[in-house]
């Protein structure tokens, strides 16, 4: 198994369609494809590439970053987030966010609260659940942005993993729970966060350039 092969397949869930969905976004993300957990033509093309390169870089680029430490950038039209060192990338992650995609505010902010397995009160629509809980629509992190003092959007878990390369939540930003618990333990408070769509981002500076472009 190719993906497996070049370290996206894990052990996440008991079911291994999940697994393997996981896999597809996750490679999706790490080279700036469209992630959406469908392995079409695209994504084909970009791993017959990937398991002959050997000196594989990531394909980004970062005009002014706005500091040389960690900071965060989430794509929203890719559905990426991806964990910066000043123009260097350390990480990237497959996402969802707002079932409609203005749901999800753009704009520059920052990391100003961080939670562990934080308490979901319903949004006004639905009976709150309990932090913890495996029914718990933030999963068992919660990083909240910037946006309205903090409380309102922010970067968690799922309980829902099919959910994560999909226009699903009702504006934050969802990701994979093993994701989001590694990112979790090395972001940092008032780390600088953009959010935006793939243009907006190349406005900003910041290119998530497709590896087979």
């Amino acid at each position: 198994m190719a993906l497996k092969e070049l370290g996206y397949y894990k052990e996440d869930y008991q079911s291994q369609d999940i697994n393997m969905r996981n896999a597809i976004v996750r490679f999706q993300s790490d080279l700036n494809l469209n992630v959406d957990g469908s392995f079409g033509k695209i994504s084909l093309k970009a791993l017959e590439k990937r398991m002959i390169d050997e000196n594989f870089k990531y394909p980004d680029d970062v005009d002014n970053p706005p500091t040389d430490k960690e900071w965060i950038v989430i794509n929203k039209t890719k559905r990426i987030l991806t964990y910066y060192r000043g123009k260097e990338v350390i990480k990237k992650y497959p996402i969802a966010q707002g079932k409609n995609p203005s749901y999800t505010p753009e704009g520059k902010f920052t990391i100003v609260n961080k939670m562990v397995n934080p308490r979901w009160g319903g949004a006004g629509i639905a009976t709150p659940v309990a932090g913890g809980s495996p029914e718990n629509p933030l999963g068992y992190r919660w990083m909240g942005v910037s946006y309205k003092g903090g409380g309102s959007i922010g970067i968690h878990g799922n309980n829902s993993p099919t959910s994560i390369g999909t226009n699903a939540s009702l504006g934050c930003i969802r990701m994979i729970n093993s994701d989001v618990e590694e990112l979790f333990e090395v972001v940092k408070l008032n780390i600088p966060v953009w959010i935006g769509s793939h243009e907006k981002l190349q406005q900003w500076g910041v290119y998530n350039n497709s590896y087979i472009d």
